[in-house]
């Protein structure tokens, strides 16, 4: 089967059913999983039977209804918003941008083009997250290339210690802007690896520890949250994309902010969270039924079943940009520090591969879609990229980077300053105590 057997009058209808299973299913309602254990069944119930209960209490029979509305309009959003624009940029944009490159310049410009040329050493580190694969692995190259001393700080040791070599060899092979000492060996920025676990506390003090060392030498002046996964369980999805990041960039800080210039326009440090045009479905983290609960911690409303719907991934990334948006709050603003959120877009990684299954996957690789819908994950890079080199100083301003520019449509709930609060109060805060000390004035 090739992409021109497909009846064209089908084309966009695929091309939709294909796109909703990368980032969510239009599911108001998650379905009970056969590999359940009957304890969390039982909780599964207990917890909609509370749930239930304290609704048609409160709100009346009506509440159900207006939940499902809800839902249905943020969904609609999100297609609209998000989904649509990035279907628009893939297969028409990004087309268009290919056949002028194509047509204005010739193969032996285009050959001198893909040639990687490599900036002089910044003597600057950058740390990136969950980089063994797809957008992670093409990010830690650009920033290798761009002369900085790269952690890459992941999982699975053997990949990422392949990667390590790999962009190692790319950098012995590349071309220098540095044309001082042609004749002597270049130096080349350092690449390293440390064994990093987004859901694990210590883990991340562990990585700040060895950080710390390395940062008397050369200073860390970029961090990248990229880890990330969809489709586990509810509380493990939140722990990962939420907590861990959280974690790690507030054992960094203290950090990162001595390593700032007192003068705020030669700064270039910055932290830059991987967020995902699915956080459109969500509107709020907790609902006022939520926040109601008498527990210190709120990651109790997040059960061990799995995110079918990956509603709970799209509130997860709702709160990693509502915690951007507490950093842009409450950091010093003399201190120089950029926040920025970054949108790869509709990207063909292992994480979405391993979320849609082989079958789809192969699928998809066989009729030509996955090149047509989907952006490579250099391309996803792009938005990173662009807020690596937006210019220092500090901005008030949420800004969020979608297909290599500012200006993306993020939702106002994640600028919204008291469910940011909320978040600290009921779910950052209680999670981090005695772990973590958060800085003063939170």
């Amino acid at each position: 089967m090739s992409l021109k057997d497909i009846a064209p009058k089908h084309l966009f209808f695929v091309l939709l059913l294909l796109v909703t299973s990368n980032t969510t299913a239009f599911s108001t309602s998650p379905k009970k999983s056969a590999h359940l254990s009957p304890h969390n069944i039982r909780r599964s119930e207990i917890i909609t039977m509370s749930k239930t209960k304290l609704s048609s209490s409160t709100s009346g029979p009506k509440s159900a209804s207006r939940t499902a509305t809800k839902m249905k309009s943020n969904n609609m959003r999100w297609a609209v918003r998000g989904i649509a624009g990035e279907l628009f940029h893939n297969v028409f944009l990004r087309q268009i941008g290919r056949a002028r490159k194509f047509i204005g310049t010739s193969k032996q410009q285009r050959l001198e083009e893909a040639k990687k040329v490599r900036l002089p050493v910044k003597n600057e580190v950058a740390l990136i997250t969950g980089a063994t694969g797809g957008i992670g692995s093409s990010m830690a190259e650009e920033l290798a290339f761009r002369g900085y001393d790269v952690i890459i700080a992941a999982r699975n040791a053997e990949l990422g210690k392949e990667l390590v070599l790999d962009i190692q060899r790319k950098l012995d092979k590349s071309i220098s802007t540095n044309n001082d000492n042609r004749g002597a060996k270049q130096q080349t920025p350092n690449i390293s690896f440390i064994e990093y676990h987004a859901d694990l506390h210590q883990s991340a003090l562990d990585v700040a520890s060895k950080l710390a060392v390395l940062n008397k030498s050369k200073p860390l002046t970029v961090l990248i949250n990229n880890a990330g996964i969809m489709g586990k369980s509810e509380q493990l999805s939140m722990r990962v994309n939420l907590i861990g990041p959280v974690t790690l960039t507030l054992a960094l800080l203290p950090m990162m902010m001595k390593n700032c210039h007192s003068d705020e326009k030669s700064s270039g440090i910055k932290i830059i969270n991987v967020s995902s045009s699915a956080h459109l479905r969500a509107t709020n983290v907790f609902d006022q039924e939520d926040l109601r609960s008498e527990s210190k911690s709120l990651m109790n409303i997040f059960p061990d079943s799995p995110d079918e719907d990956l509603s709970t991934y799209a509130k997860s990334k709702l709160a990693l940009l509502q915690f951007s948006t507490l950093l842009r709050h409450k950091l010093p603003k003399n201190k120089g520090i950029q926040v920025f959120d970054a949108h790869p877009g509709l990207v063909w990684t292992p994480l979405l591969r391993n979320h849609i299954g082989s079958k789809a996957t192969n699928m998809l690789q066989k009729t030509g879609l996955a090149g047509v819908i989907y952006k490579s994950p250099l391309e996803g890079s792009q938005a990173l990229l662009a807020a690596l080199d937006y210019p220092a100083g500090t901005s008030k301003e949420q800004l969020y980077f979608v297909n290599g520019k500012p200006g993306g449509f993020a939702s106002p709930e994640s600028r919204d300053l008291q469910q940011a609060q909320q978040l600290l109060d009921r779910l950052i805060a209680p999670e981090l105590e005695g772990i973590l000390q958060l800085p003063d004035g939170w």
